[in-house]
């Protein structure tokens, strides 16, 4: 009896190492970042109403978009286009205000507001316009470079956002406490950077460990 319980527990024991790395070995092979990022105070930017629908009376706030960390360049396999990702644009905001998203990744921009909009960016990382469509239609944008793609909307112009264009799976939208996390990194050191709608960009490079969790702190400055 006792030779059967020991069969019994190395075949799935060798049918994992057989599959590949154990979870818990993979993760001990890796390490994390963990951030905290402090924005210098910005003047809030307001924008004077236009004459198109969907605009207020007065002065509107121009929209708010977070920070975003992300690794530079190739690390490890590049990730495969998934499903198209969505950037709704809907109560005179683009929803979420930012995207990260692999190279060759497509992105989606349906109009959920009862009034026209417009998706448009001059980034030189990619420049594109689908001019201005009702509520219930959607264009897409294929993304074929990494980069900043910066997104507007001609008719409102307090509407922004941002679209990451990444070579890797490593990135992390900053909460609104500041604070990011990025897993799984290969040991090394690798350069993260860190983008702001209102601040410099800034470069961090960090040594990564088996293992273990390094930490950051940035201040981005205007």
């Amino acid at each position: 009896m006792r030779g059967w319980y020991i069969r019994l527990w190395l075949a799935p024991t060798l049918a994992a190492l057989m599959l590949g790395t154990p979870p818990r070995m993979a993760e001990a092979q890796t390490g994390t970042v963990v951030g905290t990022v402090t924005l210098e105070q910005a003047q809030v930017r307001r924008r004077t109403a236009g004459r198109y629908p969907g605009q207020s009376a007065g002065a509107a706030e121009i929209q708010r978009v977070p920070v975003v960390a992300y690794v530079v360049g190739r690390v490890g396999s590049a990730p495969s286009p998934g499903a198209p990702a969505l950037m709704v644009q809907r109560d005179t905001a683009f929803a979420p205000a930012a995207l990260t998203i692999p190279v060759g990744s497509t992105v989606e921009f349906p109009n959920e507001d009862e009034f026209f909009h417009n998706v448009f960016s001059y980034s030189s990382a990619h420049r594109f316009d689908l001019g201005r469509y009702p509520r219930g239609e959607s264009k897409a944008e294929q993304f074929q470079e990494p980069g900043i793609v910066e997104v507007f909307c001609e008719v409102h112009d307090k509407m922004r956002g941002v679209i990451v264009v990444t070579e890797n799976r490593f990135h992390a939208i900053v909460g609104e406490d500041g604070s990011f996390r990025i897993e799984g990194l290969p040991p090394g050191d690798h350069v993260i950077a860190l983008w702001s709608a209102d601040h410099r960009p800034a470069l961090h490079t960090v040594t990564v460990s088996a293992g273990s969790t390094s930490s950051l702190e940035v201040e981005l400055s205007r």
